[in-house]
């Protein structure tokens, strides 16, 4: 979701230098918190003016804390020396985090054979996204194929002063920090960090980056923990449980936005699923505004702890969406596209 993708570019020098000095002070905190630590910018004239210069390269901090591994039996830094490995912190709800995801497939399929070692690094932002079953479900869902550590305790997380989902590092042969990119975008840049450091040679299409809609409403959470009170305005039976608000009988949850996707991270109580009428701007969401996980009777249906893509659109656009629930809906956030 929009976890601080926008903007982040004019930060990068600072967050490169918490990134690459942490590999010493194992120091950092979650999304929205910074560090003071400074580090030299890439030096002009170095081979790829993306990648860090050779000698201001420091040593990646080893993978610390991790509650296991899927795809793959445990891997250590040192033990892929030798290869070039892009780790991708992500978590599965985080719609930033999704969109990447073909990004990195088509960079598996290209540059897997050629000494290409991609680590998806799944740092949790909420408690579900901890549980073994669920991450497993959603890298099989969201067909993720190469290894994934569950850096359930963010102690990886924390090893690389990592404050944002998704980041992307990429590590020479010699398990040194050569590049970093926070958030989404710019995968014609990391692809072409990916050939310098290969040696492969080739060429890297350019990409046109999409327009940014400078009023499109930031991401909301609906727990107290991180709420901006007033902005979701909740009516009928509900409980703060820090991370979300839970329905304790017929609810609603509205909120005015402008964006042109809507999305929600949402879970039902129980075991069982729920059903979850949306109505944009008082009426059914027509067929063109639907979500794919939006049924044709306008209604979600929340089976599983997830990202539900909700209204989708070509233009940003204002609007006002309702979700109508019963007892036992869990909303964590609305975020936008």
């Amino acid at each position: 979701m929009n976890r601080y993708q926008i903007g982040l570019f004019v930060v990068v020098g600072v967050i490169i230098a918490a990134a690459v000095i942490a590999a010493v002070q194992s120091s950092g905190d979650t999304t929205a918190q910074s560090t003071n630590n400074s580090i030299s910018q890439p030096t002009a004239g170095a081979i790829d003016p993306d990648l860090i210069a050779v000698a201001q390269r420091p040593n990646a901090p080893a993978f610390t804390g991790l509650a296991g591994w899927l795809n793959s039996p445990p891997l250590t830094v040192s033990g892929l020396q030798g290869r070039v490995v892009l780790i991708d912190f992500w978590t599965y709800s985080c719609v930033n985090c999704v969109r990447t995801l073909p990004h990195l497939q088509s960079l598996q399929a290209k540059y897997g054979g050629k000494g290409l070692t991609i680590i998806g690094m799944h740092s949790p932002e909420f408690d579900f996204e901890k549980s073994l079953s669920n991450v497993t479900a959603a890298v099989k869902r969201l067909d993720v194929t190469w290894p994934v550590a569950l850096d359930s305790n963010m102690a990886t997380w924390n090893a690389y002063s990592n404050q944002y989902w998704p980041a992307e590092y990429l590590i020479d042969q010699q398990g040194r920090i050569a590049y970093y990119h926070p958030g989404e975008g710019d995968n014609d840049t990391t692809e072409r960090a990916i050939v310098s450091l290969l040696g492969t040679g080739g060429t890297v299409a350019v990409e046109t980056p999409p327009a940014q809609d400078s009023q499109q409403t930031p991401e909301l959470y609906a727990g107290s923990e991180r709420a901006t009170p007033g902005q979701i305005q909740l009516q009928g039976s509900w409980q703060d449980h820090g991370q979300y608000v839970e329905s304790t009988g017929a609810a609603t949850a509205q909120l005015q936005f402008h964006a042109q996707e809507v999305y929600i991270v949402a879970e039902a109580a129980g075991t069982q699923p729920l059903t979850v009428l949306v109505t944009l701007d008082g009426k059914p969401v027509p067929a063109a505004d639907r979500g794919p996980d939006l049924s044709s009777s306008s209604t979600l249906t929340i089976g599983r702890s997830d990202l539900f893509h909700v209204l989708t659109g070509t233009t940003g656009r204002d609007g006002t969406i309702v979700l109508s629930v019963t007892a036992g809906f869990r909303l964590y956030t609305f975020t936008f596209g």
